[in-house]
């Protein structure tokens, strides 16, 4: 690298260690000094190393290996004027797909190697090829079988043909050719010796026997070759030794894992200052979310990436979903600038319409071509045309595509330096200008924040963490790769689950965050041209870098923590196993691997890698506007509002709310609902929808001067409104207030005036939250008043005969009714929908837990715009009406419903879910209810007469909250172990104490 710009970035590292080691140094002004020495310092440290990767990666058979040989000239003897001569003369192994036996890579020789060329080898475990070998005598025992059948929807071997034929080597049964005479003509067949082996043993346990005892496994233990010098005859015992490893006919060699070929340049004619490394990777038959090898090394931030295409068909359907990947993954997308696009000219140039026999013209004219239709697959701009290259490894110079990679390398290089120098002038602008004090900076922060509150990161990325390898199961060609990976436990190399699963949780984490750092990158470019911020630019860019940086290690740690939670619990699981035992039951095996790995994932209660990130850790102000996910933490408040004379209520994730007839349980979780449709439609539709109306609105008793209120408080902010009583009339006018701690934010009086932040606002018949809402504004606290306002759901008195005899409306499928005529619908909905897959079978499960006889399932069936359902049970093919079932049943079904239906983070209230349900239901009801609610960070409260709640709460009275004023002006309700002694009631059932009349009843005493 440059050696002056090392040493400006060595003199300007020591000056900010020395400005955050000062103890009269502000502590914002440590913080920034040290995230420019870190920035400095890893754009340092990437110039300074030399080493680079150029990965090859393509369909299987495209021609990787001779694009390869001929550009390492890994070639033996003079250049090859055909194919057939390229393929006798390459050390690599060339031919027309499936090939060399794993991922082959060439580098220089280092200090230490022990020669100057060599072969070494990264050997399969003695555990590993054990399985593997016993894979392959299964496989072909039970292929030779006269009553053996195929099994599923294609006829592929579970096992990869590359380790079939070196398992065959290295047991002495390789395949191979013969000549012989038939009426005088030479012909040629190939002689398979297992077909006369095989049928000598009677199980596939003796016959994988009989291959390891041939294998000899445990004198297979040699990892390295090398030849002191580089000569022809050194090249070609190379040649032999490859050739033999790869065949599994090299007698002291493992299967490999990894082939490393060792030359003195493994690019004769590049950048000779740089230490490169050629990757040939295995051919790409699926898709590449699946492959771990070539995730990691697509990722790798110093690599060059050559995406190798056929010339006919460029830039194929691999390519295509390649690049659709990489616009989806905001770390892949650093990958497009590193990439060369090389479409495979095996002499189809001259043949190009238009070319009239111009090989070069035609392969322009394939160039635009390809371009184009990259542009049509939804990633435009991904792959620019300078980075596609058409070559023909025989006819073409060597020199174009030479120069073509390292063009890659030195724009790669080349952009870290310009980075580098960029740094290091803001970070001298830091250090000299006058500006250090934070105040000045604090105004570029106040604006990004105000971005990011129009931008809140909600829920999380992903809402099941498995949605990787469902997607790749669905889309693999063969049921028998996915057979292969079953086998192995999920990590088959042609079907990574894992990495399936790693490659989901990116995409997912990229859509999660895009829309904020789009915002935000967007804001701070227009910051940059502003001319008022000319002395804060080194600050703006510091900002954006931290953005962009923290953007990828959200998503790459969010990927990691997913994959390793799901490897851990699911790779040693029996799951695989009842997998397995799926592909002998005919067609329709992938379906039931999906099944089955749907269940587990549902048994899992561990399983919340995919949760949480650490996003407010690593983006820059993201903390600060931000709330960590949870279940909705709140305080209720209602005044003189019929029975409620005085209410503040602050309860728990799941709370069970007791109290005498009309003692106002009701009323109370009304007020969410009021507070809802208020916000929604405004106050006097809510009292009306709500409330029937403003007849009997206030407590009684109530002296004329107070008003009746309703609010919320979400820490510091407190929403209120109040109405007061309007004089000679039955309705009443309102006064409405938000505040945070003693900020007032806006102010709407009786009169209608409207005041927010100095401004006076027109009078509408919206509550003031929503017009500012509806407006706009940035306030977080308004924000998050609102959000919160939309996830409340109320549920009383469900309409079970209707949903019994007339079923549920096709059309209104989104949101849950209050009386939940129209669950049928929602659950058909969310059985289609994989994504809300998990909402369905949580009421599946629920009610085959309730009522392990009656059901397994449901199916629907329509008929106009109504949806009636019919129920499966265990054993039985075909269904029964819903309309059959017992009251119990379908209570449960609209409960399960109730809770599914609510948006992670959300408040769900449930009036007296005990009605019609046995015991055992609601303890079923309450138990899954209690996990799913913690899973999905949901504010369950239950309104109940139910001594059997109570005895499920008995553990934890601080869930359980009596309605009943103990003085008068007292707020209520009150915590049970706040009511009562904790150690007291540690004594008795809950249940026992509510029936006799000891707590929640009008005759209880504290």
């Amino acid at each position: 690298m440059n050696q002056t710009l090392a040493s400006d970035a060595r003199t300007v590292l020591t000056r900010l260690h020395e400005l955050a080691d000062a103890s009269s140094t502000p502590p914002p002004n440590v913080d920034t000094a040290r995230d420019w020495a870190k920035a400095i310092k890893k754009s340092l440290g990437f110039l300074e190393d030399p080493a680079h990767s150029v990965v090859f990666i393509g369909n299987v058979g495209v021609g990787k290996s001779s694009l390869i040989s001929v550009l390492a000239h890994l070639l033996v003897g003079s250049a090859p004027a055909d194919r057939q001569r390229l393929k006798d003369h390459s050390v690599l192994a060339i031919g027309s797909g499936r090939t060399t036996v794993c991922e082959v890579r060439i580098r220089a020789r280092h200090d230490g190697d022990a020669g100057q060329i060599g072969l070494v080898v990264e050997p399969f475990s003695l555990e590993d090829m054990r399985k593997e070998i016993e894979f392959y005598a299964h496989d072909e025992w039970t292929r030779r079988q006269t009553d053996a059948r195929r099994r599923v929807e294609d006829d592929t071997d579970p096992t990869s043909q590359e380790v079939h034929r070196a398992i065959r080597g290295m047991t002495d049964y390789a395949e191979r050719q013969e000549t012989y005479l038939d009426g005088g003509l030479k012909r040629r067949r190939n002689v398979r010796p297992l077909d006369e082996v095989i049928p000598q043993f009677s199980t596939p346990a003796l016959f994988a026997d009989h291959l390891l005892g041939r294998a000899k496994l445990s004198t297979r233990i040699k990892t390295s070759w090398w030849w002191e010098t580089s000569t022809q005859e050194d090249l070609k015992k190379l040649k032999a030794l490859f050739e033999a490893v790869n065949q599994g006919t090299e007698p002291s060699a493992m299967l490999p894992e990894r082939m490393t070929v060792v030359v003195p340049e493994p690019l004769p004619g590049s950048m000779s200052n740089l230490a490169l490394t050629l990757i040939d990777t295995r051919g790409l038959d699926g898709k590449v979310e699946s492959r771990s090898d070539l995730q990691e090394l697509l990722r790798d931030p110093r690599s060059v990436s050559v995406l190798c295409a056929p010339f006919k068909d460029a830039p194929g359907e691999s390519l295509r979903a390649l690049v659709r990947s990489m616009a989806g993954d905001a770390e892949l997308r650093q990958a497009a600038p590193r990439a060369l696009l090389i479409l495979i000219d095996q002499g189809d140039g001259e043949q190009v319409n238009g070319a009239r026999g111009d090989r070069e013209f035609g392969q322009e004219l394939k160039i635009d071509e390809c371009h184009i239709a990259l542009e049509s697959t939804g990633a435009p701009q991904m792959i620019e045309k300078v980075q596609i290259l058409a070559f023909d490894a025989l006819k073409d110079d060597r020199q174009r595509l030479l120069d073509a990679i390292s063009d890659r390398l030195v724009r790669l290089r080349q952009s870290q330096e310009d980075a580098l120098r960029q740094q290091i002038a803001d970070a001298r602008n830091f250090l000299v200008s006058d500006k250090n004090h934070p105040v000045l900076r604090e105004s570029v922060d106040k604006q990004i924040q105000e971005t990011l509150a129009q931008h809140l990161l909600s829920d999380a990325p992903m809402h099941d963490p498995l949605a990787g390898v469902y997607n790749a199961i669905i889309d693999c060609r063969y049921a028998s790769v996915v057979y292969a990976t079953c086998r192995r436990n999920g990590t088959y190399s042609r079907l990574d689950a894992y990495a399936a699963i790693r490659a989901e949780a990116n995409r997912a984490a990229t859509v999660w965050l895009d829309d904020l750092i789009r915002a935000v990158t967007s804001k701070l470019d227009t910051l940059l041209q502003d001319p008022n911020l000319a002395t804060l630019q080194d600050h703006i860019r510091l900002r954006q870098r931290q953005f962009q940086e923290g953007q990828i290690r959200v998503i790459r740690d969010y990927a990691e923590q997913v994959g390793k939670q799901v490897e851990e619990l699911l790779k040693p699981s029996p799951v695989w196993s009842a997998c397995r035992e799926e592909w002998s039951r005919g067609h329709g095996f992938k379906a039931r691997v999906l099944a089955h790995l749907e269940g587990w994932a549902r048994q899992q209660p561990g399983l919340t890698a995919h949760e949480r990130t650490n996003a407010m850790q690593e983006i820059p102000l993201v903390g600060e506007i931000a709330r960590p996910v949870r279940a909705p933490r709140f305080t209720l408040h209602a005044r003189n509002l019929r029975a409620l004379r005085q209410a503040n209520w602050a309860p728990e994730p799941v709370s069970a709310l007791i109290g005498a007839n009309g003692a106002g349980k009701t009323t109370l979780l009304q007020t969410l609902r009021l507070l809802r449709v208020a916000y929604e439609l405004g106050l006097p539709e809510a009292v009306r929808t709500v409330l029937g109306g403003s007849s009997n609105l206030k407590f009684w008793g109530a002296p004329d001067s107070e008003p009746v209120e309703i609010g919320l408080d979400i820490e510091e902010a407190s929403w209120r409104i109040a109405l007061i009583p309007r004089e000679g009339a039955v309705d009443y006018m309102t006064n409405e207030r938000f505040t945070e701690g003693t900020r007032e934010i806006f102010s709407r009086d009786t009169l209608g005036n409207f005041s927010y932040g100095g401004e006076r606002l027109d009078p509408s018949p919206q509550t003031g939250l929503r017009v500012l809402m509806d407006r706009g504004v940035h306030e977080p606290a308004l924000r998050r008043m609102a959000s919160f306002l939309k996830g409340i759901a109320v549920y009383h008195d469900p309409d079970l005969w209707t949903l019994r005899m007339l079923g549920s409306s096709t059309t209104e499928d989104r949101y849950l009714h209050s009386r939940s005529t129209n669950a049928l619908t929602l659950l058909r909905r969310w059985h289609q929908e994989r994504g809300s897959r998990d909402r369905y079978q949580f009421v599946i499960d629920g009610l085959n837990s309730a009522f392990p006889h009656t059901v397994s399932d449901l199916d629907f069936v329509e008929a106009g715009n109504t949806l009636v359902a019919r129920v499966y049970r265990p054993g039985m093919e075909l269904p029964s009406p819903l309309e059959n079932e017992a009251n119990g049943v379908l209570q449960l079904l609209v409960l399960f419903c109730n809770v599914a239906a609510a948006k992670d983070g959300s408040v769900v209230a449930i009036d007296e879910p005990e009605n019609s349900l046995h015991p055992y239901a609601l303890r079923r009801f309450l138990s899954r209810t209690s996990r799913w609610a913690k899973q999905h960070n949901l504010t369950v409260l239950l309104a109940t007469h139910s001594t059997v709640l109570l005895d499920e709460l008995s553990s934890h009275p601080e869930q359980v909250y009596v309605l009943k004023a103990l003085s008068e002006g007292e707020p209520v309700p009150t915590r049970l172990d706040q009511l009562c002694d904790r150690d007291w009631l540690a004594g008795f059932k809950l249940g026992d104490l509510y029936e006799q009349g000891e707590i929640g009843s009008n005759e209880d005493e504290a």
